[in-house]
């Protein structure tokens, strides 16, 4: 029995090392998906300014026809008034003429505020593109890099798991299943040592007659507490 938990010692190192190279791969993968999705939140930015844009240029254009079709308006009753001849119609015509006049310089001054708020928009559209297209080319250079260390990591994976089926191939029963089952639940350790009467895997002392029992040697036993796969090491001189 002990050169099965050896095996199964020897297949946990390998078992690590695949779970490190792994959760590596998978830190990398996230780095590239948290640049990605600062991409989309700045192109998010960008569609509601140019959809703020495109609202107030429509306002511009409505009220830039307005503008145009009261000037007319008021041109047309100016040249109006050299025809007129009666002094009361005539001071009625000059104050609708002034109301008209006061009307436009109104809309005048809305138009120039519109205007005003495009142009600040279109800064910032501007703006943030240039903040995205730079971030664009960062994301694309770091995809690059990591990209090489991934396929190195995919590598010694593909390496690590031929490995691993060697080692697994040597282990029997149905030993290999309660290990692959412990050290999923064990946060990747699932065979550990006794030391001095205390599990190396959770430090709480294991009884006087399982300490015997392993040092015999005869069977698998787990922590009572941690229920980790428990082995001595041979002593040594």
């Amino acid at each position: 029995m002990q050169a099965q938990i050896e095996i199964l010692a020897s297949l946990q190192t390998v078992d690590r090392e695949i779970r490190e190279q792994t959760g590596r791969k998978q830190r990398l993968l996230e780095d590239l998906r948290v640049t990605e999705r600062q991409i989309q939140a700045k192109k998010g930015e960008i569609d509601a300014l140019s959809a703020a844009w495109s609202e107030r240029e429509k306002l511009r254009v409505e009220k830039d026809r307005v503008f145009q079709d009261e000037g007319k308006k008021a041109m047309d009753k100016r040249m109006r008034m050299s025809r007129i001849k009666n002094a009361k119609e005539l001071q009625a015509l000059q104050r609708e003429i002034e109301l008209m006049r006061l009307g436009n310089g109104e809309l005048e001054e809305e138009l120039i505020k519109i205007m005003q708020e495009i142009d600040a928009i279109r800064a910032q559209i501007q703006t943030k593109e240039s903040e995205m297209a730079a971030m664009q080319e960062e994301w694309q250079k770091k995809q690059d890099e990591l990209q090489v260390e991934i396929n190195g990591i995919d590598a010694a994976v593909s390496e690590a798991s031929t490995r691993r089926q060697t080692i697994a191939s040597q282990v029997t029963g149905d030993l290999i299943s309660r290990y692959e089952l412990i050290f999923s639940r064990r946060g990747g350790t699932a065979v550990v040592e006794v030391a001095g009467g205390i599990c190396q895997g959770c430090y709480m002392n294991v009884p006087p007659q399982l300490w015997n029992e392993i040092i015999r040697n005869e069977k698998v036993h787990l922590c009572p507490s941690c229920q980790r796969i428990l082995f001595v090491k041979p002593a040594t001189e």
